[in-house]
């Protein structure tokens, strides 16, 4: 049974609380009496009871790093089944606490694992792709009226029904896929982020938020860097209709930004700061793009970059793309950068596509969001020297520029106060 096959009377609250809304002491109280305030709100009476809620989880901030840094104390290199299993230990954790918290508010709230979810995934057990949603499970479980269903995000199960993770930063996948199974209309995010924003505010302070962005601009700036919502979530959130509320953190719980369908026109740059960039021939770029799909976003041909000496940090990658949702990505093609590169110029910043002088021979480039997959036995050179900043136009064309990681805040606002200000 599908998504939209399954029948759930009345509506069903799908909240979504990234790490940083747990980091406060009382914060999972607070929660609670958040939820039983929309849960009386919902209802037809004084009580809790008269609707049902969906909470996802992540894990407390900084609780992953942790676990990571812990099982590579003991191997350098582990297994990728190993690093999901530890990793996924801070979502079930946090589950627990989550659900006690909810029940000393009076709530009768239901802890789930990964195997109650109904989320079907394949791929690394680390960084999996979500392929499947039975709608009948979580559909079950929500009932009846009263219930609150706390999920683990970012976790479900393969073909075996082993616990998978669907990478890092994948909990709002796992609040999207929540709200499809159950037929809610929206699903809603706190963060500590203040929304959907021009450009990341703590790399440029004049950053604004976009009040809306429709799902095709959200995925194009998802896949170039902007961390609010990862492309795949809103993939899948597109292909059901589900409605994508951005709200900061309590006590304020305001709306700061909502994706939704409809077409929207917005400026931003975006630094992709996680992304790992990858160099060699063209040709041998190209054949691993059409391998990676959606999850690595390419850069035309330039001029090769010269090498510059860093100490490469490993990561753990984020949620993989959603093979069977058809993405609009928005074209990119090359644009007039004149203004833009005058404005590099005077804070100092080479105007070209790719930083360096050329040393000869053509390379492309690509960006990877899964900092974890090493593409050296491709044949490609990781240049974690760089970082890629992406103009987006209003009109939907995109400018991609190579630079340097420590002058790609300087050009990210240099960029921002030319095509948004």
């Amino acid at each position: 049974m599908g998504p939209a096959d399954v029948p759930v009377a009345g509506d069903v609250v799908v909240l979504k609380f990234g790490g940083a809304a747990f980091a406060a002491p009382g914060a999972h109280q607070g929660i609670a009496r958040h939820v039983a305030d929309r849960l009386r709100a919902g209802g037809s009476s004084a009580s809790p009871g008269g609707a049902r809620a969906i909470v996802v989880v992540s894990a407390v901030a900084g609780e992953t790093d942790r676990l990571g840094t812990a099982l590579r104390a003991v191997s350098p290199a582990p297994d990728r089944d190993l690093l999901a299993a530890a990793l996924m230990t801070g979502e079930t954790v946090n589950v627990a606490l989550m659900t006690a918290a909810l029940r000393d508010a009076g709530l009768a709230a239901v802890a789930l694992t990964a195997a109650d979810t109904g989320f079907v995934g394949a791929g690394e057990p680390h960084c999996a792709d979500l392929r499947r949603i039975d709608g009948s499970v979580l559909a079950s479980l929500v009932e009846p009226a009263g219930t609150v269903l706390v999920v683990p995000g970012g976790q479900a199960v393969d073909g075996d029904g082993r616990p998978i993770m669907l990478g890092r930063n994948s909990s709002d996948l796992s609040a999207i896929a929540a709200a499809i199974a159950v037929g809610a209309r929206a699903c809603e995010i706190f963060s500590d982020s203040p929304g959907i924003c021009t450009a990341d505010p703590r790399l440029v302070p004049d950053a604004r938020t976009l009040a809306a962005v429709d799902y095709d601009t959200m995925i194009t700036m998802s896949r170039h860097g902007a961390k609010v919502l990862h492309h795949s979530a809103v993939a899948w959130a597109q292909r059901h209709g589900v409605e994508i509320r951005c709200r900061s953190l309590l006590p304020d719980g305001a709306v700061y930004s909502v994706v939704r369908a409809g077409r929207t026109s917005a400026a931003a740059v975006l630094v992709h700061g996680t992304g790992t960039v990858w160099a060699g021939d063209p040709d041998l770029v190209r054949a691993t793009l059409a391998e990676l799909g959606s999850d690595a976003v390419a850069i035309p041909e330039a001029a090769a970059v010269p090498e510059v000496a860093v100490t490469e940090v490993a990561a753990v990658p984020e949620v993989a793309a959603v093979p069977d949702v058809a993405v609009t990505e928005v074209a990119v093609t090359e644009v007039a950068v004149t203004e833009v590169a005058a404005a590099a110029a005077t804070a100092g910043i080479a105007g070209t596509a790719a930083v360096g002088e050329p040393v000869g021979g053509t390379v492309a480039h690509l960006v990877l969001a899964d900092a974890a997959r090493d593409l050296r036995p491709r044949g490609l050179r990781h240049r974690a020297d760089l970082r890629l900043v992406t103009t987006l136009f209003p009109d939907g064309r995109l400018q991609h520029r190579l630079v340097p990681a420590a002058e790609a805040p300087t050009v990210a606002r240099a960029q921002h106060d030319v095509v948004v200000a």
